[in-house]
């Protein structure tokens, strides 16, 4: 009985194995289909894509650019700076990561005949279509003008150097098309004409703040002909923390502390002349460190100006030692040193006989107010 049950049990195990290896090979013959259903389909839409960019670019020239003798071209420009600085006074340059996008309308690349009503496409592509002659003037460097990090020459000006506000201009154009042929707009994105920041990155910026940005349109003349350019200024101010902290503090600590000399006892020539040396060689190590990050210019800044006020408090605090120590008398000095003066010439005086010190003018000029002649004579002190 039970050999009859384990028999019974077997067959029914083999019957429903049997069933699932069935229905599992359908339902994989099943996902075959629509894979390869699905290859085919991606690759006619390909072949379908290839076909229809090889007849567009089929006797396509792309050295001439759109409405070639017939009218001019519009290229239009948006800028999105990602990061800004640094900014250097050193070398005058600033720079800056940006997105860089130029639109122009190509009405030979127009199709039909495609449910896409805009196709994206490779940077390869752009080696076999016409595109804008642009260029960046007064940039010394750049990674292209897609996803790049530029440095742009900026004309400082430092006269109001560390108080100073600078303009660092970017101007856009083209490189041989004249305004006839190219112009070039700014797009406009909401309330945006043209540029967008990202005022979250510029904020870090080390020595300087953005306080803003113009965007221009301009014509250049150049050899008897008129391009068209953008312009974009940034505007800058300059942190005044640091220079307060390490330069104007400190000058200032110096002057006070030559002022200190004024108060000091005139017979104390060691302390006077030790202070004046010592606030002098102060200042002017003050002053190298701050030529160490300017450009060596023809005129002086705001900076200058003031440490050349305390170079000259100085100088000032030195003449008037010298002048007072040069006009000091032995009998002029201090009132104590006064006092042992004259009781030395007092010891001196009643030493000498009578008719010396009465022949003598000089003592009697000598002796002239604290001690009277009638107390010489005497011979009293």
């Amino acid at each position: 009985m039970i050999t009859h049950l384990l028999i019974a049990l077997c067959v029914l195990a083999n019957l429903l194995s049997s069933e699932l290896y069935k229905v599992m090979n359908v339902k994989l013959s099943n996902e075959s289909s629509l894979a390869a259903t699905d290859r085919i389909d991606k690759k006619g839409i390909a072949n379908n894509v290839t076909t229809l960019l090889n007849e567009i670019l089929k006797g396509y020239d792309r050295h001439l650019r759109p409405g070639f003798s017939s009218e001019r071209t519009t290229v239009f420009i948006d800028i999105f700076v990602r990061t800004m600085g640094p900014i250097s006074d050193l070398t005058n340059t600033y720079s800056f990561n940006c997105y860089f996008r130029q639109t122009w309308t190509d009405s030979r690349l127009m199709f039909n005949g495609t449910s896409n009503q805009q196709l994206s496409l490779s940077m390869a592509m752009l080696d076999k279509i016409w595109k804008p002659d642009t260029v960046i003037l007064a940039l010394s460097t750049q990674e292209g003008l897609k996803g790049t990090r530029a440095v742009g020459k900026c004309a400082m000006s430092m006269r109001r150097y560390p108080l100073d506000r600078q303009a660092c201009r970017l101007i856009i154009g083209s490189y041989a098309f004249s305004t006839d042929e190219l112009l070039y707009e700014w797009k406009i994105m909401g309330t945006d004409r043209g540029v967008q920041m990202d005022y979250e990155s510029i904020s870090d910026l080390p020595q300087f703040s953005m306080t803003g940005f113009e965007v221009l349109n301009s014509t250049d003349m150049l050899r008897d002909r008129n391009y068209s350019a953008l312009e974009v200024r940034f505007f800058f101010h300059r942190h005044f923390g640091y220079f307060l902290m390490n330069f104007y503090v400190p000058c200032t600590l110096i002057v006070l502390l030559c002022w200190v000399a004024l108060w000091t006892n005139r017979e104390a020539t060691g302390d006077r002349i030790g202070m004046g040396i010592t606030s002098v060689l102060t200042m002017v190590l003050i002053t190298n460190d701050s030529k160490s990050d300017v450009p060596k210019v023809n005129f002086p800044t705001a900076l200058d100006i003031y440490i050349w006020i305390c170079y000259t408090t100085l100088l000032v605090c030195m003449i008037e030692f010298t002048v007072v120590h040069y006009y000091t008398k032995f009998n002029t000095g201090d009132p104590e040193i006064q006092a042992i003066e004259r009781e030395k010439m007092r010891r001196i005086i009643s030493r000498i006989p009578k008719s010396a010190v009465m022949s003598s003018r000089r003592t009697n000029r000598m002796l002239a107010g604290p001690i009277s002649n009638k107390a010489i004579v005497s011979g009293k002190v």
